[in-house]
């Protein structure tokens, strides 16, 4: 008798020993891309996709998400760096960096016979360490304090491209507050990153500018036109300023030119109806979602009235906010609450192109960043790190606590942690030593990054933690002096938010990928294909021994389409 196997023929198992390793390689191999990128002195990557375009960033979460990978260990961690991104904006380079570490450690336990579940359990314990940690020596600062702001932008930016390349760095930073700032709840601590409008412009990057209002990528809709507005009474709408269409095909009987004649100027009739409520309502710039036909242009231009068509509804969105307008939802009975206010309605020429901007009126609710560079590439980055530095300061708003940046408190974790492993009975004691290890590397890349001798640096700081008895003192990597320094004055500071993030994310990916011990994958079959019946199926050897049609002549056959 034969017996069936157990599995089908076009399922591989990998196996226990080789699943784990093959997990814990891979990714390590994708944090070993994006070490280089971390601190004020990191590299920047350079990938280029299938059509040739080249996008150059430093931005370790960026990057991950450009490259494509394969292996689902791998794709655990570009989601976790992902996810630190997604939620607190920084810190995604240190999650690769820690994830990658705590990954190696790992693989040399498992060589040495400590079961994956102790060292889960003592990755877990060193993780409620670690938070209790920063608990401990956060401090707390006040929300509304500028000088922290820029201490806060200073960490972030340093060593990024719109940081660098622009000749203020100062006037950048500024910018950055000043736009938080309008937007915000200080008071309640309430802070919507989407109200802040990011436009793109080719150019010089001194000419970054930020507009407190909207900034619009299109024309005043005729020349005829006034190009200033002072005191402007914005008019929102949502509706065609045009002869209306039907959407199903429709017929006018006419019997004469008469008839015709009666009919066009019954549209212009209905039309001007229009521009007289507008008229009417004192809206003096009218800008619509749809359509506005040039009768219309020429007849609001009569009346010294600007108008914009075809406006994106982010763009309307931003001007409710901007100006306090809202979307008129009748143009025959516009109300006054209606109409947003704004100080100035100007078009301007913007790196060869026009646009309009609309500053908002007192107290804007809705802000824009104008972006200059000289390449599209940089634009992009530049937009990338506009973000970073938007989300830092929205964490700092909504959560105003701090600790010192440049490898510090990874340091004092580490210290604390390793005394508490002391504590610990069984093989955990390693696992949470180890641990502490893993946390140290951040640090020591960060060293590394700006040409200090990794060995050296690492007993030099371990030296420096271990004579302090208890004691709290903040002792990071100086990328000036590249020595090991006390950070408190150096304005080095960075968000608890970021930190708790980036350790909670780490050992969570950390731990799932250590569970997986073994893998099994179907083949993958390229000659795959379907009928015009719609069957659909695979061969491993192209096809070439299978019947795929009656024998009725080749005229008779159905048509066989492969993808």
């Amino acid at each position: 008798m034969k017996y069936p196997g157990l599995l089908n023929q076009d399922i591989s198992r990998i196996g226990l020993q080789e699943s784990q390793m093959y997990n814990l390689i891979s990714g390590k191999l994708v944090t070993e891309i994006v070490k280089t990128s971390l601190g004020p002195r990191g590299m920047e990557k350079v990938y280029i996709d299938i059509l040739g375009e080249d996008t150059i960033t430093s931005h370790g979460g960026a990057f991950l998400r450009k490259v494509d990978v394969d292996h689902p260990a791998a794709k655990s961690v570009v989601e976790a760096v992902n996810t630190v991104d997604t939620h607190v904006g920084d810190g995604t380079t240190s999650t690769a960096i820690l994830i990658g570490s705590l990954l190696k450690h790992a693989e040399e336990l498992l060589k040495i016979g400590i079961p994956v579940a102790t060292i889960i359990r003592g990755y877990n314990q060193s993780l409620d360490c670690a938070l209790e940690t920063l608990d401990e020596i956060k401090i707390k600062s006040n929300r509304r304090d500028k000088k922290i702001m820029r201490h806060l932008l200073t960490t972030c930016l340093k060593g990024k491209a719109i940081f660098d390349l622009h000749e203020e760095n100062e006037k950048i930073v500024d910018m950055i507050i000043e736009a938080v700032c309008s937007i915000s709840n200080l008071e309640r601590g309430k802070i919507d990153i989407d109200d802040i409008k990011i436009e793109e412009k080719l150019g010089n990057a001194t000419e970054i500018q930020l507009i407190k209002g909207t900034v619009i990528d299109k024309t005043i809709d005729s020349s005829a036109m006034p190009r200033t507005i002072h005191d402007a009474k914005i008019l929102l709408i949502n509706e065609s300023l045009e002869p209306m269409r039907t959407r199903t095909e429709a017929e006018i009987e006419i019997n004469s030119p008469k008839q015709m004649s009666q009919f066009l100027d019954q549209e212009n009739i209905d039309l001007l109806a229009l521009v007289k409520n507008i008229v009417d309502s004192g809206a003096n710039v009218v800008i619509s979602r749809k359509g506005v036909n040039e009768f219309v242009q020429e007849a609001l231009a009569k009346q010294g009235i600007i108008s914009m068509r075809r406006v994106k509804y982010n763009d309307l969105w931003w001007l409710e906010k901007a100006t306090g307008a809202k979307i008129c939802k009748n143009i025959e009975k516009i109300s006054n609450h209606e109409l947003g206010f704004a100080k100035k309605v100007y078009e301007k020429t913007v790196g060869g192109d026009k646009m309009v901007f609309v500053e908002g009126g007192i107290n804007p609710k809705s802000v824009t960043l104008l972006l200059r560079a000289n390449s599209k590439r940089y634009l992009d980055e530049f937009h990338r790190n506009a973000l970073n530095a938007f989300y830092v300061l929205r964490n700092f708003i909504e959560n105003p606590f701090i600790v010192y940046g440049a490898g510090s408190v990874e340091g004092i974790i580490a210290q604390k942690i390793r005394k508490q492993s002391v504590t610990i009975e069984g093989k955990e004691q390693i696992a949470i030593q180890r641990f502490a290890d893993a946390v140290e590397e951040i640090p020591l890349t960060l060293a590394q990054n700006v040409g200090m001798d990794v060995l050296d640096t690492l007993t030099q700081f371990r030296a420096k933690f271990a004579t302090l008895n208890g004691k709290i003192r903040w002792y990071g990597i100086n990328s000036n002096t590249r020595k090991i320094s006390d950070v408190s004055s150096s304005g080095i500071i960075e968000t608890v938010v970021v930190k708790q993030q980036v350790f909670k994310t780490a050992v969570e990916v950390t731990n799932m990928i250590l569970n997986v011990d073994d893998v099994f994958m179907k083949n993958l079959i390229d000659n795959t294909h379907c009928h015009i019946d719609g069957v659909v199926h695979a061969h491993h050897d192209g096809g070439k021994s299978h019947n795929h049609f009656e024998q009725e002549g080749l005229e008779q056959r159905q048509m066989h389409h492969y993808y």
